[in-house]
């Protein structure tokens, strides 16, 4: 089951690709079933479809609408074996990780992101003098490639180097350390931007109610 902004939908048996999600989303796994969860770098879903992802913000489709081809190799794998099946989804997947002109443009902007992510506010005009592209021309292939605008994305990246920085440090920094060292204006600032996405305080985040990546 997946409740997303008080909308729960059963998900059936297959398999899915989700757009960006701009806050945060429950997920229960009901008795007697299983779900394995990837999670692709932002540029890395243009690879697997030729389709507007502006269309997939917030939203989730069957890969079978997307990626035939991909859909009939995933429907393929054996889940009852947890490490097998996790090698078979990244076999699967390897055909389609060929970098194009679009991916490589879009991970060179979350490159610069990951550069900029204790500045606050991201400026466009240097995202733009980074890249050589105009302000017009980088909102529409992020509206058509990632589905965000760059601002939306740098604030979710932001927010998600954070969430990694509150499990790192154990509770040893204080929120207005954090605002600080991540270039928020201040303490108070730096709780808006993080509830908005999150939807809960800083102060209260615990790791075990967050399914959160394997940072290998």
């Amino acid at each position: 089951m997946v409740d997303f902004l008080n909308n729960a939908v059963a998900m059936a048996k297959g398999s899915y690709l989700v757009g960006e999600i701009t806050t945060t989303a429950s997920i229960t796994v009901l008795p007697y079933t299983k779900a394995f969860m990837v999670q692709l770098n932002p540029w890395a879903a243009t690879l697997l479809s030729n389709c507007s992802f502006h269309e997939l913000k917030n939203q989730f489709a069957a890969i079978a609408d997307i990626n035939r081809n991909l859909a009939q190799s995933l429907s393929k794998i054996n889940v009852l074996d947890n490490d097998g099946t996790k090698r078979q989804i990244l076999n699967s997947l390897e055909l389609y990780l060929y970098p194009t002109t679009a991916s490589i443009f879009i991970a060179g902007c979350f490159n610069f992101f990951d550069s900029q992510c204790t500045l606050v506010p991201l400026k466009i005009a240097d995202l733009s003098k980074h890249t050589g592209y105009t302000v017009r021309g980088i909102e529409k292939k992020f509206r058509r490639h990632v589905g965000l605008t760059p601002k939306q994305a740098f604030s979710i990246l932001k927010v998600r180097s954070v969430v990694n920085e509150l499990i790192s440090s154990r509770g040893n920094l204080s929120l207005a350390a954090l605002a600080y060292k991540y270039g928020y204006t201040d303490q108070s600032h730096f709780i808006k931007s993080y509830f908005s996405i999150m939807d809960s305080l800083p102060s209260k985040f615990d790791e075990v109610k967050y399914l959160l990546p394997l940072l290998t």
